[in-house]
């Protein structure tokens, strides 16, 4: 009996030993993906975040999200100031007179003039009427050069008369004129318009005196032919009605009156 307890002993001993020196394996650390995928659901979201682009995924607050705050970026603030335009004045030089314009003048001479100078050196008394004058211009031809030219036509009248003693005599003087001109606004201004030009001009002239002594009485009449220069300009006091002033070396040395644009 005692012989069999120690030979079980000894069987125990040795599978113990056994045992003891038989490598066990290695305990895995985590449990294997077959075994998960078989046993567990797998999460959805984590694998299509992983294989799908973000950009497809991710909603932006553009085409999914309303706000209520604006998302148009703000406007930029210019470098330069900002210039202000004043109503009425242009920023640039105003074409005032434009091809079709029909401007006329109504004006008074002052001066004698080209053709006028009729001079005494007695006694005497001399009376001189202004120089009436009536002229029309039409703009006809621009782009030569920034201005715009105008033909047109002058009607004018001017009387002289002297009286000494018992001696009466009177001139009179019929202007007709046909003019061009070249009209360009150096202001900046639209209701200035400013011009230079010449005339070619008839002066029809007719002399009568009377004396006690008819055989001293004398008249004539004749036509002279001849070219006159000016410069002018008018400025509108209304849409269509201004005034206007010429210097000029024609029927007269200056004119001042109305004038009316069309």
């Amino acid at each position: 009996m005692r012989t069999k307890l120690t030979f079980l002993l000894l069987l125990i001993g040795l599978a113990t030993t056994v045992l003891a020196q038989t490598p066990r394996p290695a305990k895995p650390t985590s449990k294997p993906t077959t075994a998960k995928t078989a046993t567990t659901k797998p999460k959805a979201t984590k694998a299509s975040k992983s294989n799908i682009p973000k950009s497809a995924t991710v909603p932006t607050n553009s085409t999914t999200r309303p706000t209520s705050k604006s998302t148009t970026a703000p406007p930029t603030v210019p470098t330069n100031p900002v210039k202000l335009e004043i109503p009425g004045v242009e920023p640039q030089k105003a074409p005032s007179f434009n091809k079709g314009t029909v401007a006329v003048n109504l004006g008074l001479g002052l001066g004698i003039g080209y053709g006028y100078g009729n001079s005494f050196n007695f006694g005497g008394s001399k009376k001189s009427s202004p120089a009436l004058s009536l002229s029309v211009e039409k703009g006809v031809v621009d782009g030569i050069g920034p201005g715009v030219i105008s033909v047109g036509g002058l009607l004018g009248y001017k009387s002289d008369s002297y009286e000494w003693s018992s001696y009466k005599a009177k001139w009179t003087n019929i202007y007709v004129a046909a003019r061009g001109a070249y009209h360009y606004n150096f202001t900046a201004n639209p209701k200035i318009d400013t011009y230079a030009g010449f005339s070619l001009a008839a002066r029809i002239e007719s002399y009568s005196n009377d004396y006690d002594d008819d055989a001293l009485k004398d008249s004539y009449g004749g036509v002279d032919f001849e070219v006159g220069v000016f410069a002018g300009g008018r400025y509108l006091l209304t849409d269509k009605i201004g005034v206007f002033s010429e210097l000029g070396y024609d029927m007269s040395y200056m004119k001042l009156g109305l004038t009316a644009k069309f």
